[in-house]
């Protein structure tokens, strides 16, 4: 074999190389762009999701929750919470707390667990009857503000008139964490906020 065949053929495989080093780096370019768009699509894309019983859709996206999805969950929270027997107030708990995000879940759990305790302790069932609504979509709270009937030994013992505020904080993948559950008292006009319930 001459040295100029050998040099050609060098060449040749050079060259060979030089074009898969180019064709594999244009892939991985594209490749990477693609996986920038996917996750800039899944982050930004909101799902609507048609409950069971279809009222409205829920539209849930990236740090967004549309008002319907908001209102239904504070109602939920709120019915877990404040409509308890002594044989269903450790159940709902569980449910709420599953909710509860991470960073406040030891004051919700402190809260519900006191509250838990004096209902087992004292027997006293409590029943919520929301009548009014309203949501602030931009910092995701909830007011509603109804009835709370509460017998001890089947015996109604009282009927107030109450207000709670429901905070959620979303995920950027669109999880809905409960934040905080606030009793309001209005004294002289003025809203003052008790801790949870």
């Amino acid at each position: 074999m001459s040295s100029d065949i050998a040099q050609n053929e060098r060449d040749v495989l050079k060259a060979q190389v030089r074009f898969h080093r180019l064709m594999n780096g244009g892939l991985l370019v594209i490749l990477f762009v693609y996986l920038l768009l996917l996750g800039l699509v899944l982050l930004r894309e909101t799902t609507r999701i048609v409950p069971p019983e279809i009222k409205r859709p829920y539209e849930i996206g990236a740090n967004y929750a549309n008002k319907g999805y908001l209102l239904d969950m504070g109602n939920y929270v709120l019915d877990k919470v404040l409509t308890v027997t002594p044989e269903t107030v450790d159940y709902n708990n569980g449910v709420i707390l599953k909710m509860a995000y991470p960073d406040g879940h030891a004051h919700l759990h402190h809260a519900l667990n006191a509250a838990a305790q004096q209902i087992k302790r004292e027997c006293i069932t409590t029943i919520w009857v929301p009548l009014k609504e309203s949501v602030d979509t931009a910092s995701k709270q909830v007011r509603i503000s109804g009835k709370l009937k509460t017998f001890i030994t089947n015996k109604l013992t009282s009927e107030r008139d109450k207000e709670y505020l429901v905070q959620f904080t979303l995920s950027v993948s669109g999880r809905l964490y409960v934040l905080n559950i606030e009793e309001i008292l209005k004294k002289n006009a003025a809203v003052h906020r008790v801790g949870a319930f």
